[in-house]
């Protein structure tokens, strides 16, 4: 049922292109003409390329001549290009879920470092691709892509900790309250932002229109790191909360401004960073994932572990 509903407006938008590309063709009387079609009234209109047979009043039947349809092309569709063009699948809008793990590939951390522990599901990461460059390599199919990109990261953290990155190293907090009860925060999370460049290699079956297309492309994405903040939210406001070490020991107070707590800062993160990628797709399907081969913080400056993320591509241009 789909298919037949997009043939009848495939056929109807070729129908209005004539019409408004041949003025003279469509409204010419030498090529209209009437007569009985098995006891129904039959109307025929002839056009280049196109003929046009009205049955009655609620029927109507098109026949087109394939060598003489110039008029609209697979090249006029959105997405298509003129033929003998590379284009790559880097620039978009893309939506993914993002984490880390360390150097065993292990998602679940010591007690030691436990404030790590996030929830990827909420973990949401996006990226807007506004720019893309493209090389040919061998008869459009195989092409070099690189481009820009914005890059942001939401790291949730599951636990009642706050990091704080004014000290030599990396360091996390418990949160209490006045009566030395463990608090929880509403929101608990890591902000990183991150301009992107890519140098991907990339095969496509299909270079000539994203339609009906395989596409993968393997290569890095290098980034450099442009902000980056913690934000805790609380159930109340105008309350004073306590940080303590792991012996239970008042370091510090902390009082949210209207529920919440913003700190921006480098929280001992690299500057720099360099993913594999990969990104593969069909049509405009398209689906990335990427993992970072440097370590997130700086070395001796924090733990060992390395971002990853897994995507879909929901804008291509």
């Amino acid at each position: 049922m789909k298919k037949i509903f997009v043939l009848t407006g495939i056929m109807l938008m070729s129908v209005f292109i004539l019409f408004t590309a041949n003025p003279a063709a469509a409204n010419d009387p030498g090529n209209t003409y009437g007569n009985k079609d098995s006891g129904h009234d039959s109307i025929h209109r002839i056009m280049h390329g196109m003929k046009i047979q009205k049955i009655g009043n609620d029927s109507m039947i098109i026949y087109i001549r394939k060598k003489d349809f110039h008029h609209f092309c697979k090249y006029d569709f959105p997405g298509c290009h003129k033929e003998g063009g590379y284009y790559g699948h880097w620039a978009g809008f893309e939506i993914g879920i993002g984490g880390y793990v360390n150097s065993g590939f292990n998602m679940n951390f010591p007690q030691t470092e436990s404030y790590l522990n996030i929830n990827t599901a909420r973990s949401i990461m996006l990226n807007f691709n506004p720019f893309e460059f493209n090389l040919n390599i061998a008869r459009n199919h195989f092409g070099l892509t690189s481009g820009l990109g914005l890059q942001v990261n939401n790291y949730y953290f599951t636990g009642n900790q706050m990091i704080i990155g004014d000290s030599s190293q990396l360091t996390a907090y418990k949160i209490v309250d006045n009566n030395g009860t463990s608090v929880t925060p509403m929101v608990n999370k890591l902000f990183i932002a991150w301009i992107n460049v890519p140098v991907l290699i990339e095969y496509q079956t299909n270079p000539g229109c994203r339609f009906n297309g395989f596409h993968i492309a393997l290569g890095i994405v290098g980034g450099v790191r442009i902000g980056s903040y913690t934000k805790q939210s609380f159930h109340e406001s105008g309350t004073t909360y306590y940080l303590e070490d792991m012996n239970d020991n008042v370091v510090a107070s902390i009082n949210p401004d209207n529920h919440i707590i913003r700190q921006h800062g480098p929280y001992h993160l690299n500057s720099f960073k360099a993913d594999a990628t990969v990104r593969i797709g069909w049509s405009f399907l398209n689906l990335f994932a990427t993992y970072s081969i440097t370590p997130m913080f700086v070395n001796n400056q924090g733990p060992v572990v390395y971002p990853w993320n897994v995507g879909i591509t929901l804008m291509p241009w």
